[in-house]
């Protein structure tokens, strides 16, 4: 299970949607599709992160054949925080917030363009 008092996903890579494994396929909601979907650094184990049209999904495998999910609905946080740069020298972070978990935050080291995320969560929260 994660612990949301350590909650920072540290993202190494990206990959394409069409990589999502089927597991996951057949957990989406109604019109939900996975927008962004990337690999996350968080120790000791690894996790896939999916930012879906209404979601956050983070698959964590503490036993390769067991994996842990972990749903947070965008309508859930009541703020969130951005940095979002275009150099690729800086890292981006995303930082959201609720009631129930406190604090959840990802980091993007590199360039990448958390525009479309952005406009996820921003609909969802208002």
């Amino acid at each position: 299970m994660i612990d949301f008092k350590d909650s920072r996903f540290i993202i190494t890579d990206k990959k394409s949607t069409s990589m999502v494994h089927k597991n996951i396929s057949g957990m989406l909601i109604d019109d939900e599709q996975v927008v962004e979907f990337y690999i996350a650094d968080r120790f000791p184990v690894p996790s896939e992160v999916l930012f879906t049209s209404k979601r956050i999904i983070i698959c964590t495998f503490e036993e390769p054949d067991f994996p842990i999910f972990t749903f947070l609905p965008y309508s859930k946080f009541i703020a969130f925080s951005v940095k979002n740069s275009n150099d690729d020298t800086m890292e981006n972070e995303l930082e959201l917030y609720n009631y129930y978990v406190d604090k959840i935050a990802f980091e993007f080291p590199g360039k990448y363009n958390l525009n479309l995320i952005i406009k996820l969560i921003g609909n969802s929260i208002i």
